[in-house]
């Protein structure tokens, strides 16, 4: 029996790095699917900013910042809150936030002046909640995946410090003379992969051949009416100047020109106070005439 294929088991010890691999031919290739992601930056950072909005008006700094960080594990460090969403029970996604952020946006989205104080250290409220996946949304917005339905998303708080590989790390930051962390946006596999499966944005329409053949008519051509035609000496020219009069031959037929090739003569008309030009007859046909 011919081998033609070998295996080999990897260890978990080993901490070797796998990804699922689709080979389906309508699918991106990971280099573009990537530039891809990068041109989504700003709208997601404008995205999350528009969320913010409530606490930015109240003085609170702005998101100014977004940036592609290595694909390194992280660990989930407790004093964030960290957010896991998933779709169909598939996880998309991570997002962190620190809590003195989050709860200053839950106070400004659906607190009041008497709300009591709590500590930022508890874990997070409904609300708060509300507002994580909230700031997922509307990143998942700003990205060309395929629709989702939102009563399927689930997000979930991460309670653990297992690291987090993805292959797709944001970090949304905030100026530098705030102290406070950068946003992670995490990105996993599945959701690259709702990405790449998006249907063409190209398409073409059934009726694409009439439209270009329209398109094509609509193409402005200019049209040259020649009246005259003078030769003159080099030696002449040489000494023109401003208010000199030239010598012109009108023509008894006048050329036009259409684009850089003369298809018809013409004679000059006036109609309604303006200069018309009457084509009178074809060049090609005079041509035929000749020829005859």
């Amino acid at each position: 029996m011919k081998t033609t294929a070998k295996a080999s088991l990897l260890k978990l010890s080993q901490c070797e790095k796998v990804r699922p691999v689709a080979l389906i031919q309508e699918k991106l290739a990971r280099s573009r699917l990537l530039v891809q992601v990068e041109s989504c930056q700003r709208l997601v950072l404008d995205a999350a900013n528009g969320v913010l909005n409530p606490i930015i008006r109240q003085g609170h700094h702005g998101l100014t910042n977004i940036s592609l960080t290595d694909d390194q594990p992280i660990e989930p460090e407790g004093k964030h809150a960290w957010f896991r969403l998933s779709y169909h029970r598939s996880l998309l996604a991570w997002w962190r936030i620190d809590r003195c952020t989050l709860d200053q946006l839950a106070s400004a989205y659906y607190g009041s002046t008497s709300s009591p104080l709590k500590s930022p250290l508890r874990s997070p409220s409904q609300s708060e909640f509300r507002l994580a996946r909230k700031l997922m949304l509307a990143a998942l917005k700003m990205l060309p995946t395929v629709e989702l339905d939102e009563e399927a998303l689930e997000l979930e708080l991460v309670a653990n410090n297992t690291p987090i590989q993805a292959p797709v790390n944001w970090a949304l930051k905030f100026p530098e003379e705030y102290m406070a962390p950068p946003m992670l946006f995490c990105m996993t596999e599945h959701l690259l992969g709702l990405m790449s499966e998006q249907p063409s944005q190209y398409q073409a329409t059934s009726d694409l051949s009439e439209k270009l053949a329209y398109r094509l008519k609509q193409i402005p051509l200019r049209v040259l009416l020649e009246l005259g035609r003078q030769n003159t000496p080099v030696i002449s020219l040489s000494g023109l100047k401003p208010g000199d009069i030239l010598p012109m031959k009108l023509h008894s037929r006048c050329p036009v020109t259409v684009g850089k090739r003369p298809l018809f003569y013409a004679a000059i008309h006036t109609h309604e106070g303006q200069m018309v030009a009457k084509l009178t007859q074809d060049i090609f046909q005079q041509d035929d005439m000749k020829t005859v």
